[in-house]
């Protein structure tokens, strides 16, 4: 017989799964019954519908086999025995190949072969011989087999050179099935959260197990954690290499950087095996909210009310007002709490606004009350929150509505007709570049649109506008108008009227 040149390991591994690298994504590579990796036959289940026929498993010699046990007695028509590597749940099989020596002999024939959707099965060719690679590729395996089985119409004599070993099985499996996720912990319960903290997952994957947990906030990286797979240089040694349903959990500390007072958004990742970009991934994204900034209370209680003042829980107010909140701290009873700390916290209601920022500190007078004056500014989101013990926090949440209020000049404001006056206006911050304004005018009639344009970055815009067709003596009034915007934090407003004469 001819020898075969031996091979690296790497190179080996690589022919045996396959003449060309897989071009699907979701994919990975599993190997049985291959010494130099370490893989033996756990996923490998024997299966035989007759006692004439013999298995061994001797992966660092001759393989998996099957054999006629020689004897007098004959074997029905049908009968077999087979070595079966069957896919995991929501995975199938794309590619396969092993190192086989068989032989037949009276009718019991050693067949590979692989089951497909529907029953079906695919039948590879050139299995008789000595040791020699056999490989098969498509679409929707489901499981891999060797099997020494009798052929003939009525039974089969005694065989006793009929045999069928395999070693160094190697499966291409495409994962079609992504993990499931769930959330848990202290991270997640109600309420605003501080210091250390657990975030618990639950997650699970019926293909190749899962690989990898990934924890983001505000899209900078956490944690994660890389789970114990029974994998050898990217390849698995195990049809499932990966747990199947882990429950990894994580120590959270909320005062790191990548946090920042009030909401943060949390993206937890689970994804399955693939030694490619293209594992499977499921994701969960949940807003929670950090308050590492208000102090606890040396008294504690449990109701909170707050309030605007003059208003309720919402209110409309120009951006040069300023607001007042008030509200009352009682026990479960009803009787007032006195001395004790509640936090007034604003946020402006952007989605990329700045973070909260605690504005104040009151303390309840004898009556429990408490108020607060917040300057003027921004629409914000206006929070109240009372701790009363380290991880204890009861809280209610305000609405402020700011009508923006754009500065106007017009100069000068006494004019004749054919002369010009010269506009400035201002709009209050944040994100006060590049906003729309427009300039309105008013004789007897409705207000009509003569200007307009788009703020520079100190929320400035300034522009001109020359009477005409002025006769006698009238008097103009103008305004600056701002309407909503995506991203400025104002409902829409105007500023104060200016008037200029005009002398015919």
């Amino acid at each position: 017989m001819k020898k075969r040149p031996i091979l690296p390991a790497t190179l080996a591994l690589a022919l045996l799964l396959g003449l060309a690298p897989s071009a699907r994504g979701g994919t990975y590579k599993a190997i049985q019954c291959y010494e130099r990796s370490g893989a033996g036959h756990a996923d490998a289940a024997y299966d035989s519908s007759s006692q004439h026929y013999s298995r061994s498993a001797d992966c660092e010699g001759k393989g998996l086999g099957v054999a006629h046990k020689p004897g007098s007695n004959r074997t029905g028509s049908g009968k077999f025995g087979a070595w079966t590597l069957t896919a995991p749940a929501g995975t199938t099989i794309v590619r396969a190949a092993a190192r086989v020596d068989a032989s037949s002999q009276q009718f019991h024939v050693p067949q590979v072969l692989i089951g497909l959707e529907g029953g079906a099965r695919d039948l590879l060719d050139g299995i008789r011989g000595d040791l020699h690679t056999v490989d098969w590729e498509g679409a929707g395996g489901s499981y891999f087999s060797g099997r020494l089985v009798c052929v003939n119409r009525q039974d089969c004599g005694p065989g006793k050179d009929a045999y069928l070993y395999m070693r160094r099985i190697g499966l291409t499996l495409d994962d079609v099935t992504a993990p499931t996720l769930q959330l848990g912990g202290t991270l997640l319960d109600p309420g605003s959260r501080r210091g250390d903290q657990v975030l618990d997952v639950t997650t699970a994957d019926t293909g190749s197990g899962v690989r990898s947990v990934t924890v983001e906030v505000n899209g900078q990286p956490l944690d994660t954690r890389t789970l114990d797979c029974q994998v050898k240089d990217d390849v698995a040694v195990r049809l499932r290499p990966c747990p199947g349903a882990p429950t990894p959990s994580f120590d959270i500390a909320t005062t790191g950087a990548q946090f920042r007072q009030g909401p943060n958004e949390l993206t937890v990742c689970s994804s399955d095996f693939s030694p490619e970009a293209t594992a499977n991934t499921t994701c969960e994204t949940r807003t929670i909210r950090i308050d590492n900034a208000c102090p606890i209370s040396p008294v504690p209680g449990t109701v909170l009310r707050a309030r605007f003042k003059g208003a309720g829980e919402r209110m409309t107010a120009p951006s040069n007002a300023t607001a007042t909140v008030t509200g009352k701290l009682t026990d479960a009873g009803g009787a007032p709490i006195r001395d004790a700390k509640v936090c007034v916290a604003t946020r402006v209601a952007t989605t990329d606004g700045p973070p909260e920022r605690v504005m104040a500190t009151p303390t309840t007078s004898s009556k429990g009350r408490f108020r607060t004056r917040l300057k003027a500014g921004p629409s914000r989101e206006v929070r109240v929150a009372h701790w009363y013990g380290p991880h204890e926090v009861t809280e209610r949440f305000l609405d402020l509505n700011a009508k923006a209020v754009p500065r106007l000049s017009v100069r000068p404001d006494q004019v004749h007709n054919g002369q010009t006056v010269r506009f400035e206006v201002r709009i209050p911050g944040p994100s006060q570049a590049n906003r729309r304004i427009a300039i309105q005018a008013r004789g007897t009639g409705k207000w009509i649109r003569i200007d307009g344009g788009r703020t520079d970055r100190g929320g400035r815009w300034s522009g001109k506008y020359r009477f005409k067709r002025t006769t006698g003596t009238k008097t103009y009034s103008f305004r600056a108008t701002i309407r909503r915007q995506p991203g400025y934090p104002y409902a829409p407003g105007h500023s104060k009227t200016r008037r200029v004469t005009v002398t015919g």
